[in-house]
């Protein structure tokens, strides 16, 4: 006579097998191991092993059932629901192949994005600079005072490492804030990632004019110099970002929207990545080494560096790879 926790292992054998091999594979080989049959079956399997569970548990089946079904099912959410791993070589793939080849796609976007951002920064520094007064119907009185008391001083700061990193945590977080708006805004078929970006383009020349005019360009330069290439860079693919993303809305076309932007979403998705890197890169910039006493000219060598660095992967490289036979 089979006891009440033999009877309900034998009727769901089969399916706890089936899911056990399918978690076998992943674990010897990878996803890309499963036959079709075992993909569209993984979801299935698990949400059926998981009621076989809670019907376990409502029957109290022996514990070794129990600690079986409990097992199995959670090895099975670590890989259905898990974050995939991430090996060295899909690292190295994507930085050499993937963004370089969205970013020759892309470059249109970019380009814009520059332009829209960088222009009316150039135009706003220099018309500020020869006119100071004009700064305060741009920005707030109360912003223009509390940069001119920021720059007043040289820079000469000892800071420790911790208050660098907190530094360095607070500026990431300030910085994608402002990058994440340029790119959601895109949604607004672009119009809105049009607007930050010349709205921060204007703000940012405004407030380097008028610090410039005021006679503390050097300590203003001094701090930004070394952090600027980085973050500015990064808040300009954001907006190429959001660009791409108004764009694909308008030009759903024959597509469905939603269907049109699933298709784009691996472009939009890529741009965001150097965005990321790049901002965070100058807030830990801008929390050690900007407001260090380390040398001017070190401060710019760094920017030089970055700025040959981000144009040659930027605009060299992609083309490059072009040239290069299948």
């Amino acid at each position: 006579m089979k006891t009440k926790s033999e009877k309900f292992v034998d009727q769901r054998r089969a399916q706890w097998k089936s899911l056990r091999n399918i978690l076998l594979t992943i674990r010897k080989g990878s996803y890309k191991s499963l036959s079709e049959s075992q993909i569209t079956g993984f979801p299935r399997l698990y949400r059926q092993i998981c009621t076989d569970l809670a019907e376990a548990e409502m029957l109290q089946l022996s514990p070794d059932v129990l600690d079986y079904l409990n097992n199995l099912v959670g090895q099975a959410h670590r890989y259905l629901y898990g974050l995939p791993t991430v090996s060295g070589s899909q690292i190295k793939n994507f930085f050499l192949s993937t963004l370089p080849t969205i970013l020759a796609q892309c470059w249109q976007y970019v380009c814009a994005s520059a332009i829209l951002f960088f222009l009316p920064l150039i135009i706003s520094f220099i018309v500020v600079y020869r006119q100071p007064e004009y700064a305060k119907r741009v920005m707030p009185v109360q912003v223009l005072e509390q940069m001119e008391a920021s720059y007043k001083e040289e820079i000469n700061s000892k800071q420790g490492a911790g208050i660098g990193a907190f530094k360095a945590s607070y500026y990431i977080q300030h910085n994608t804030t402002i990058a994440f708006f340029s790119f959601a805004a895109g949604v607004l078929l672009g119009i809105g990632t049009i607007y930050f970006l010349i709205y921060n383009g204007i703000a940012i020349g405004t407030i380097a004019g008028y610090i410039t005019s005021l006679g503390y360009g050097t300590n203003f330069w001094n701090f930004v110099c070394a952090h600027s290439v980085a973050e500015l860079s990064g808040l300009v693919i954001a907006g190429a970002a959001g660009l791409l993303l108004g764009f694909s809305i308008i030009k759903a076309n024959k597509y469905q929207r939603g269907d049109w932007l699933k298709f784009q979403k691996v472009k939009i998705l890529t741009l965001l990545c150097p965005s990321v890197f790049l901002l965070a890169t100058a807030a830990i910039i801008e929390g050690n080494i900007s407001p260090s006493g380390i040398p001017f000219h070190v401060k710019a060598v760094i920017a030089l560096i970055s700025a040959g660095i981000l144009l040659y992967y930027f605009f060299i490289f992609p083309n490059s790879r072009k040239k290069k036979p299948e």
